[in-house]
């Protein structure tokens, strides 16, 4: 049996970066633009609104969210194979950034937070914000291990993810409270949490990238421009 051809694959990651930030930036954008429009000038159908509604869950923003950590997730694997063949003893801590990066890609459509927010009175901030300083701590020694502008990289764009997902979801508590959700107020908030979300793991990626680059450029064609 004939063996099989080799693959080579070749793209520009610097495009595919600036690609989503562009499409982030623009998705961001139409929402704010339709909650102006909603509550201030002409009142829009809830499906138009809600297919832009960055905080919906059944929405091109969710779904671009949603793509953009499954993506993550899959560089992440792809640097546990490549550390693992060449037995770097922090192999283990890659799988478990992708592991995490994916189920953060299934419960951007699948909603777990706001499901536990549905059987407890605590917000689900307070255990993610726990659960962020856990997993900080544990993975200081990993960050070490990288060349200092690959990690300082990583905690400036998890320092915006956090401060989006966390951060600005205990900020916006009180319009919950004040069932004040169906407002201008609230509804210009959710673009500041998702883009800071999107944002940090665009940036994240993009440092992801630049890690391959630098460290297996035999075993990959990533090229910064075409």
């Amino acid at each position: 049996m004939a063996k099989p051809s080799t693959v080579n694959l070749t793209f520009s990651t610097d495009r595919l970066i600036k690609g989503l930030a562009v499409s982030c930036v623009s998705l961001l954008l139409i929402h704010i633009v339709l909650t102006v429009m909603h509550y201030r000038f002409v009142e829009l159908p809830w499906l138009l609104r809600e297919l832009f509604d960055v905080d919906e869950e059944e929405s091109v923003p969710t779904w671009f969210s949603s793509s953009l950590l499954l993506l993550t997730a899959v560089v992440l694997f792809l640097i546990a194979h490549l550390s693992k063949r060449c037995k770097d003893r922090y192999a283990v801590y890659w799988l478990g950034l992708g592991i995490g990066f994916a189920f953060m890609s299934a419960d951007e459509i699948a909603g777990f937070h706001e499901t536990l927010n549905s059987v407890t009175e605590t917000s689900w901030a307070v255990p993610g914000l726990i659960v962020a300083l856990v997993v900080g701590i544990a993975y200081l020694k990993f960050l070490s291990s990288l060349p200092a502008p690959v990690a300082v990289r990583f905690m400036m764009s998890g320092a915006i993810f956090v401060g989006g997902a966390i951060g600005v979801e205990l900020a916006t508590e009180p319009y919950l409270y004040d069932d004040a959700l169906d407002t201008l107020g609230y509804n210009l908030w959710t673009p500041v949490e998702e883009g800071m979300e999107m944002g940090g793991v665009i940036l994240f990626l993009a440092s992801l990238f630049d890690y391959l680059k630098s460290q297996y450029p035999l075993e990959l064609q990533l090229s910064p421009k075409r």
